[in-house]
């Protein structure tokens, strides 16, 4: 029987998940996976005939983590829809320290809509340029909710539609018991309302920035393309 490839990127899976669920869905095909920092992408080859099932089964296997069914990064996803929305991004980063940045300098044609990168590691930086309560940082610490939310919130009055945020704790020193080693909070904001995802990393210090990194492009993402189901946000 003749196949086609179908081709999924997702975020928020491992590589065992992944496969696990593929199994039951793609059972008597030929699929594979790859993953990096829980960005993924699945490759199916799928009988011509049953296309539209399997793409409809794959779709609710993994809902709400499926960001394209073309072979592009998470990153050029966000930047071919805000263009084509025209909304214009900027990002403030603490652990990342850059890496959210980088992933969207990577795309061609970013400049139609990120406006600026900021990285502001300590708390003087994060109150200066981001205009951040002090006292905010004092009562609740730089890694907090609190802080994310004002951190993505000072994007908005510098002139962005849409900016994200990342503090947290990368490790390996740094941690306690109420704030360890790879918790992360995520801030992402528009004009309409600002978020912010508490979550904790597993890994050394280099895992816990790409895994935050990539977690704030998803959400970034997610805040694009569905703002009324930004909450539910899927990592497993």
């Amino acid at each position: 029987m003749e196949t086609e490839g179908l081709i999924f990127k997702l975020f928020g899976y491992t590589k065992e998940d992944i496969l696990s669920k593929l199994q039951e869905v793609c059972a008597g095909m030929d699929f594979a996976a790859e993953e990096t920092y829980l960005d993924a992408k699945i490759t199916i080859d799928c009988p011509k005939p049953m296309l539209s099932v399997i793409s409809a089964a794959v779709g609710n296997a993994f809902y709400g983590a499926i960001y394209s069914d073309e072979d592009e990064s998470i990153a050029k996803a966000i930047i071919d829809r805000a263009a084509f929305y025209g909304k214009k991004i900027s990002v403030a980063e603490s652990l990342t320290g850059g890496l959210v940045t980088d992933r969207l300098v990577s795309v061609p044609g970013c400049s139609e809509v990120l406006i600026e990168g900021l990285v502001t590691y300590s708390n003087e930086a994060k109150s200066k340029r981001l205009g951040v309560d002090p006292v905010a940082i004092d009562r609740f610490g730089a890694v907090s909710a609190e802080v994310a939310r004002q951190m993505a919130m000072g994007l908005i009055r510098a002139g962005a539609d849409l900016a994200v945020s990342t503090t947290g704790i990368a490790g390996p020193t740094g941690g306690s018991k109420e704030k360890p080693v790879g918790l992360t909070y995520i801030g992402v904001a528009d004009d309409m309302k600002v978020t912010a995802n508490e979550l904790v990393f597993n890994g050394d210090r280099t895992e816990i920035r790409n895994l935050a990194a990539n977690t704030a492009l998803y959400l970034l993402w997610k805040r694009l393309v569905k703002p009324n189901d930004f909450d539910n946000m899927v990592i497993e």
